[in-house]
Order: structure tokens, then C-alpha cells, then sequence
């Protein structure tokens, strides 16, 4: 067997060599490119997003900020307020839409309805006690108002209610 030393030297240069080449050899992995193993694009999961609320719960969400403000003759606030006035702000605040102040420029208004195909969102104009009444069908048979004895109200469509209706009015899709 040869002699190490003779060949290279002392066996300590030789560690001494080894040493050296095995740094150069760590740094060159430190200092090369370096590849890097990502995981596998997932797609994102599905939007959990709420389904916009129904029509119905739109207006019941008024009545619950109108319920109780008292009933005043060409009234428009909470300090109290007319049938037509309600309406105005309802449709302000629910559906971003701009009706006219009064219950005879809101009837012209989006197309008629028969009674028998009304829908939440439907103006209903009555008859009561002599002088028109406007409200809006909130559910297939209530519908919010504000009434001149009890303030803004949900009430049936009922007994008392059904014959005193006048026309129904569709704003909500007419394109008013």
C-alpha cells in the first residue's frame, strides 16, 4: 500500500485539504440555487356569501325601524308620518328608489296589478273611510301601512281590507 504522506504530504495536510474542499463544497450548496417544492394550488373554497335578502325581509326590516311612529297628516319622519310619506321612505331607504311625496303621484307610477297576482313590494291603494289609503304588500297576506288610529303598522289583508282595494301598482321591476 502506497505511503499517504508521500504522495500528499503529511496525513494533517491532508485533513487540512479534506477540510477545505468540504467547506468550499458546503458553501457552494449555500450560495447555489436553491429549488423550492411548493404544494399544489387548491382552488379557493366557494363564497359563503349570505343570499341578499327577499323582498319581504327588506320591507320587515322597515317596519321593525317605522313600527309605532305615530300617523301625521303630511308627516315624512319618525316624529310621525302619512301613508304616502312611509311609502316615500321605504322605498327610499329599502330599494334606493325615489317616489313622489303623494299617494296620487305614486299611483302612477310602475304598472298595474290584479289582485290575484299581487307580490311583496306591491303598492296597494284603498279606499278607506273616504279618502285613498296606501300601504305595501309585505308578505302574501300582510301588508305595512301607517295607519290613522294606530300609527305605522302591519296589517291583514282581510275581510275588512280585501274590499276596500282600489288597484294594485308593480314598481319594483316596471322601471319606474
Amino acid at each position: 500500500m502506497p505511503n499517504l504522506a508521500l504522495l500528499h504530504g503529511s496525513p494533517i495536510r491532508l485533513w487540512a485539504r479534506m477540510g477545505i474542499f468540504l467547506g468550499l463544497l458546503m458553501l457552494g450548496f449555500g450560495c447555489g440555487t436553491k429549488t423550492v417544492i411548493q404544494s399544489v394550488p387548491t382552488a379557493p373554497p366557494p363564497r359563503q356569501d349570505k343570499a341578499s335578502p327577499s323582498v319581504s325581509e327588506m320591507l320587515l326590516a322597515q317596519y321593525q325601524v317605522w313600527k309605532g311612529v305615530p300617523h301625521r297628516l303630511g308627516g315624512s319622519d319618525r316624529k310621525g308620518v302619512d301613508c304616502s310619506g312611509l311609502m316615500q321612505a321605504v322605498f327610499r331607504d329599502a330599494f334606493q328608489l325615489n317616489l313622489p311625496r303623494t299617494s296620487i303621484e305614486q299611483s302612477r307610477l310602475g304598472r298595474g296589478v290584479d289582485a290575484g297576482e299581487m307580490r311583496p313590494g306591491d303598492l296597494l291603494y284603498f279606499l278607506d273611510k273616504g279618502s285613498d289609503h296606501v300601504g305595501v304588500l309585505v308578505t302574501g297576506r300582510q301588508f305595512l301601512h301607517a295607519s290613522a288610529s294606530a300609527g305605522v303598522i302591519l296589517s291583514d289583508f282581510d275581510s275588512y281590507w280585501a274590499p276596500r282595494l282600489l288597484r294594485v301598482r308593480r314598481i319594483l321591476d316596471a322601471g319606474i
